[in-house]
């Protein structure tokens, strides 16, 4: 067995880390040149651009000076930004300019895990992908190529592949993040909650947050809102085993056991069912099988939840009614990397039934409504028709998955069922 020191470790992963933020980041600043003095350029230059980093796509505002880039701010008149960017965003400027930056193609030189790479140049890398990829397909078809892709830049590249003629094209976002909550919502309110989420969280008066680590991640919208609403006096509900940043603003901390979030949602329900403190208008309108529901949950009293949570009765009773206070500008945030624990689309479920029973879709401080135009798309060709479907959910094993689901991608190149996976991108 190979094995890898501290040290060795840190470095490998430290490297990992700057090329991915090179990624983002180099295309961001794409046309700004890390031109060296004497270009000829003098004076600032500031030039729009946006943070392709994560999934927010802030814009921002690059400034050039004397031809070199010089710093990266948020773009105020972006509502995404708001004229901030997260420590990923402003540290783009290290990222740019990284020693370690992969500025051209490496082909490995040795056996994988050796680490010795050798830069070529781009015909030549290109050229070696594509002969491997015609090799693949003359022996096993074309959707024995899989792409994994995340970010704009995955675009062209899901372009190339579907030309090429494969349907197996999976991004980690879902799957390893936000899928469960995803359809969770989607089989409670028939839409899901978008991404980035459509959280009212500036006009909350009261904000609960299940696991999610507000002022810790850099969800840059939400973590600006998050900071003003906790300003105006919102009251806050953080449910966490750790003791987060957002549990140390919180009038009500519950340090539940893990695992056992569900059993915390249907004694909260309960509880407001009961007590009649949910908005009955808003379920009349829009809600269906209401007595069923009541029914189910007459037995989850928080009693009962307490020896599954570790969380006293009455601290269950009092955070229901503060909830039911504020409502409906009472906000259950839906979380964003929701895949927790095997369950996680039922507790995305009843999250969204709890955010139902405040009357909060659609309302201010609850979830916006989006709106959005249609833009045609560009004429491309069409698309070959492959020869065999998508291996990642073969027989609809997941049947309310709305994406392609990546670990099905995964075994399917392990077990080569339904058919074989030869190539990932």
């Amino acid at each position: 067995m190979i094995t890898v020191s501290r040290r060795r470790f840190l470095q490998i992963s430290g490297a990992a880390a700057t090329i991915a933020a090179a990624g983002g980041l180099g295309r961001a600043a794409r046309g700004l040149s890390a031109a060296s003095p004497g270009t000829g350029e003098s004076g600032v230059r500031r030039v729009p651009t946006y943070c392709d980093i994560c999934f927010w796509k802030c814009g921002a505002i690059a400034s050039v000076r004397d031809g070199r880039l010089w710093k990266i701010e948020g773009n105020p008149e972006d509502p995404l930004s708001r004229g901030r960017l997260c420590p990923r965003g402003t540290g783009g400027i290290g990222a740019h300019f990284d020693p370690d930056r992969l500025k051209a193609p490496l082909v490995r030189r040795e056996k994988r895990g050796q680490e010795e790479w050798v830069q070529v140049s781009w015909d030549a890398a290109l050229n070696r992908v594509a002969e491997k990829m015609q090799q693949i397909k003359a022996t096993y078809g074309p959707e024995a190529i899989a792409l994994f892709s995340h970010g704009i830049g995955g675009t062209f590249l899901k372009h190339t592949l579907k030309a090429f003629g494969t349907p197996n094209m999976a991004a980690p976002s879902f799957a390893q993040c936000r899928g469960p909550r995803d359809v969770g919502f989607a089989l409670t309110f028939g839409e899901d909650v978008g991404s980035p989420e459509r959280t009212d969280i500036r006009n909350a008066r009261c904000l609960v947050l299940l696991g999610s680590d507000l002022g810790e991640n850099m969800h840059n919208t939400q973590a600006q809102e998050f900071a003003e609403a906790v300003g105006a006096g919102a009251s806050l509900i953080v449910v966490d085993p750790r003791f987060s940043v957002a549990a140390s603003k919180a009038k009500y901390y519950l340090p539940i056991k893990p695992g056992t979030d569900i059993a915390l949602i249907l004694a909260w329900m309960n509880v407001i069912v009961a007590e009649g403190r949910f908005d009955k208008e808003y379920v009349d309108a829009h809600g269906f099988g209401f007595d069923a529901f009541k029914s189910e949950i007459a037995s989850y009293t928080p009693e009962w939840a307490y020896p599954e949570t570790g969380i006293e009765p009455e601290l269950i009773r009092e955070t229901a009614r503060e909830m039911s206070r504020y409502r409906p500008a009472t906000l259950i945030h839906p979380g964003r990397h929701a895949t927790w624990y095997g369950d996680d689309a039922q507790r995305s479920r009843g999250i969204a039934l709890l955010n139902a029973l405040m009357g909060s879709w659609g309302r201010r401080g609850g979830f916006w409504t989006p709106a959005q135009m249609s833009v045609p798309g560009y004429p491309y060709p069409a698309y070959p028709t492959p020869a065999r479907g998508k291996v990642d959910n073969p027989g609809g094993k997941y049947p309310f998955a709305s994406e392609a689901i990546t670990t099905g991608i995964r075994e399917a190149t392990v077990t080569g069922q339904p058919y074989p996976v030869k190539g990932w991108m």
